[in-house]
């Protein structure tokens, strides 16, 4: 009986059944978990907000108080350049998109014109032959249905006033807390606060590995976030320099598109590319294949050039790994959860190397301390 409770399989089963018991009972009282949950919501976006600036800027932030500037008057000429970047998109991109909007919104109905004659000449030929017995496969019908679909969720959002209410007190916070969030943050970067406040609820002897570990998970944060950030951009530009030379219509949309889905590892140039390679279908087949000309130019450009310098293999993960990551991710939090996959994994396997570590030493340790106390038996005998 001594030998089963003291077993490691027997310790590991009442520690998941206790496990198990804790997300049971919280089940049962979900409402007690109702303020941590507001909380938790209304302070996310401001504070995944403020990381993610933070990261982009307090290397120059470090580098002007270098320079023996004083780091709030640093953090304050930092302030003045992202206001300034933002006025300058404002003043020059803005407009552009705006005119390439309106410009689809008018261009619409004749795309979906073009599809459905493609689809008929298709049908004639018998190459869909079964589209003549499927009617909810026509584009009209699918058309006219996804437009209804837009039409009655819009109609619910604007007649929800306390929806756009919420949003907008959402979105206010965010615009008010991000700035002191991010101040804060470059303010007291290597600053005593953080180590007193370590100092105070962490064991002494277990200061430098906590500081170890935050410096490796600092480092990793930061070089992701700074180079998926250049990386993104990088291909952003290449390809609407692509589609500007090409004559691809809307190619500041579909750009910012392949900008953005870029964040995704490994299938985000992939599902970039569609809106590109479907408005030069549409355009002409020629058309199409200077599409993907172009977006093969620009993905071996950042694959062998910028890749490689801005971020290399830093993270050291598995290609596979990532794509499983990114799908489950995907199905569990949607497109938030698409972009957080990576870096929570990140942080995760970096958490648990040090605590394996951790454990690891605690256990050599009461091994030598107790055949160090055997030893000292056996010579006092």
């Amino acid at each position: 009986m001594d030998r089963l409770l003291d077993s490691r399989l027997f310790r590991a089963g009442i520690w998941l059944l206790l496990l198990f018991l804790v997300i049971y009972a919280g089940g049962k009282v979900s409402y007690i978990f109702i303020p941590l949950v507001v909380i938790v919501e209304t302070l996310f976006f401001p504070i995944l907000i403020s990381g993610i600036l933070y990261y982009m800027t307090y290397p120059l932030v470090d580098w002007l108080h270098g320079k023996k500037i004083p780091r709030w008057l640093a953090i304050f000429i930092v302030y003045i350049l992202i206001i300034g970047i933002l006025s300058l998109i404002a003043v020059t991109i803005f407009p552009v998109i705006q005119e390439e909007v309106r410009k689809l919104q008018e261009d619409i109905p004749a795309m979906i014109g073009e599809v459905e004659e493609i689809l008929m000449d298709l049908e004639e030929r018998g190459v869909l032959p079964y589209l003549e017995y499927r009617e909810d496969l026509n584009i009209e019908n699918l058309a006219r249905q996804f437009t209804g679909t837009i039409q009655e969720y819009s109609g619910q959002i604007i007649d929800s006033i306390g929806a756009v209410i919420d949003f907008f007190t959402h979105l206010f916070t965010i615009l008010v807390m991000v700035p002191f969030l991010l101040f804060f943050m470059l303010k007291e970067k290597g600053s005593p606060v953080i180590n007193n406040v370590l100092t105070r609820f962490v064991p002494q002897n277990h200061l430098p590995k906590i500081h170890r570990a935050l410096s490796e998970l600092n480092k990793a944060m930061s070089s992701y976030v700074q180079g998926i950030g250049i990386v993104c951009l990088s291909v952003g530009i290449l390809v609407y320099i692509g589609y500007s030379i090409i004559g691809l219509n809307y190619s500041l949309i579909l750009a910012l598109f392949a900008m953005i889905t870029n964040i995704i590892p490994f299938l985000g140039p992939f599902i970039g590319a569609i809106p590109g390679v479907i408005v030069g279908a549409l355009d002409s087949p020629l058309m199409m294949l200077k599409v993907i000309a172009v977006i093969v130019v620009a993905q071996q450009l950042e694959s062998l050039f910028i890749s490689p310098q801005v971020m290399g293999r830093k993270l050291h993960m598995n290609p596979l790994t990532i794509i499983i990551l990114v799908m489950v991710a995907g199905r569990m939090g949607g497109f938030l959860g698409i972009i957080l996959a990576v870096p929570t994994f990140t942080i995760l396997k970096i958490i648990a190397s040090h605590v394996y570590d951790f454990i690891v030493n605690r256990r050599e340790e009461e091994e030598n301390n107790f055949n160090h106390y055997h030893d000292m038996r056996n010579n006092k005998k």
